[in-house]
């Protein structure tokens, strides 16, 4: 009894406790926040907004973290990556259409925080237009505008995902690498060669390209899109068309700060990266 009357006080200051510095905007709009980002990240909505070069739903300082990749900052950017990267591509990719429908599975919401897992049904151009449900879990935070500032997102089971895909070549694994190895090398050598020129240029020639990215990096696995493997190149590749000055670097083979072995799973388990706003709501009693 003395111990729970001595814990009253700070159970009423933490009960009371709201952040000034963040609006407050209800579940209800929350989760309508929430089915317009889906609803504009759906083909071909996704062409609108990455058309637009700055979307509107990102806040000018948005920080993003995409689990099998790596950190995005800025409206640009997230437009490009959220947006374009889902779009209609020549490339041969392991990225796919996000045509629909989607279900929001799991929803909770605080404040300007919202959590959700959500279940969006995806074609993949590049292995028979295979269609799949993907389950995506997000955290975002908003701010007054209504903007996302800051996003946390998992591809829950991308590695089983992954090998449906590589299936749909061979049921062999093994030869199904090799052959999605030689076709997205191919790809990734051909965008080069038509994007990459003076500044930009990563390889001397598409042979040299080729040799590169199939006998000296390796393909990758499901959780090293943000490493120095093929796969991570892949995903940067659909990128060149929007910004070969920024985007050439990614596929080159320094992998232009996106692809590259340079931090260890403990620092990327310890990354502090969010500084926008906190991820912890306020409470009210």
């Amino acid at each position: 009894m003395l111990l729970y009357k001595s814990l009253l006080p700070i159970a009423a200051l933490v009960g009371s406790f709201v952040s000034a510095s963040q609006p407050d905007l209800g579940t209800s709009v929350l989760y309508q926040l929430q089915q317009n980002f889906y609803d504009c990240w759906l083909y071909p909505n996704n062409v609108k907004e990455a058309q637009s070069i700055n979307s509107t739903i990102f806040s000018d300082n948005v920080q993003g973290r995409v689990s099998d990749t790596r950190n995005f900052e800025g409206r640009e950017l997230n437009t490009e990556y959220i947006f374009g990267l889902f779009t209609p591509s020549d490339s041969i990719t392991v990225i796919g259409l996000p045509v629909g429908p989607y279900e929001i599975i799991q929803f909770t919401a605080n404040q300007n925080i919202a959590s959700a897992t959500t279940r969006v049904n995806f074609i993949f151009p590049s292995f028979r237009n295979i269609s799949l449900p993907v389950t995506i879990e997000t955290w975002m935070t908003y701010n007054e505008a209504k903007e996302i500032t800051q996003y946390d997102v998992t591809f829950r089971w991308f590695a089983n995902l992954l090998q449906e895909l590589l299936r749909t070549i061979d049921p062999d694994l093994a030869k199904a690498q090799a052959t999605a190895k030689h076709l997205i090398a191919t790809s990734i050598c051909s965008t080069h060669t038509q994007h990459c020129n003076g500044t930009n240029e990563q390889y001397d020639s598409e042979q040299d390209c080729y040799k590169y990215l199939t006998e000296e990096i390796r393909f990758g696995q499901s959780f090293e899109l943000g490493m120095n493997t093929l796969l991570c190149r892949s995903v940067h590749e659909i990128m060149i068309k929007f910004r070969p000055d920024v985007h050439c670097s990614h596929i080159g083979k320094a992998g232009g700060g996106q692809c590259a072995d340079d931090y260890s799973y403990t620092q990327k388990v310890n990354e502090a990266l969010y500084t926008n706003a906190p991820w912890i709501p306020a409470f009210t009693s």
